[in-house]
């Protein structure tokens, strides 16, 4: 997923917890419940085909998948008309009603970082979502994903490319990694890495601006 948003980096030091740390995820989550129409009608116009495209080559036919971090249901929809059965999780109930009405499928209002039990899944797709999650609570969330994935079972992640932390002009906060640290998250939490990209900055035309690049990781859980 591509994005121009400005970013404002705030150094690389981990995000301690307590309550600057709730603080951070409660003026993300703001941002997707009251804009929750217009984040919709954003994400809607990126295309992700290719990406699913890729993903469902790996797993098997009929697959469950769970689209951890849903936002409005883009993707569910198009797992849905592949044939797929698909559930949608999603920290934002104002999204979660958006997927749920847009997509036709199951989705569960619920953490990423400690994700609610929904069963076994063939494979689970995390696109830009689990890069809200705060550095020492990554390691755990993985590791809840990796449990609820059948053996052999495949996890998509998309993630900001860089170092430290930052907050955009809408007051998310989002975790950075590059690619040694992401794929030492995702072998640490017990995924072989498939395939990891790294992604140059993004310059918004109309404004000028530079936003960070992404990591975009295939693993298959061990």
């Amino acid at each position: 997923m591509l994005s121009t948003e400005v970013l404002h980096p705030t150094g690389g030091a981990p995000i301690e917890a307590g309550s600057q740390a709730g603080e951070k995820a409660r003026s993300t989550l703001r941002y997707y419940d009251s804009c929750a129409a217009d984040y919709a009608a954003l994400t809607a116009k990126i295309d992700t085909s290719e990406r699913v495209e890729q993903f469902l080559a790996l797993l098997p036919p009929m697959a469950r998948i769970l689209d951890a971090g849903c936002g409005a249901g883009r993707d569910l929809v198009q797992f849905r008309a592949r044939g797929m059965t698909a559930v949608g999780l999603d920290l934002s109930p104002e999204l979660a009603e958006f997927a749920r009405q847009h997509s036709g499928c199951e989705v569960v209002v619920g953490d990423l970082a400690a994700p609610p039990a929904l069963g076994r899944f063939d494979g689970i797709w995390a696109m830009a979502s689990l890069l809200h999650i705060d550095r020492p609570r990554i390691g755990v969330a993985l590791g809840a994903l990796r449990a609820m994935l059948h053996p052999g079972g495949v996890l998509f992640s998309s993630v900001k490319r860089g170092r430290g932390e930052v907050v955009d002009a809408t007051g998310r906060w989002f975790t950075l990694y590059d690619e040694d640290l992401w794929s030492t998250q995702l072998a640490g939490a017990g995924f072989d890495i498939l395939e990891i990209t790294g992604e140059p900055p993004v310059t918004g035309t109309a404004t000028g601006t530079v936003a960070p690049g992404w990591i975009s990781s295939m693993a298959r859980a061990k």
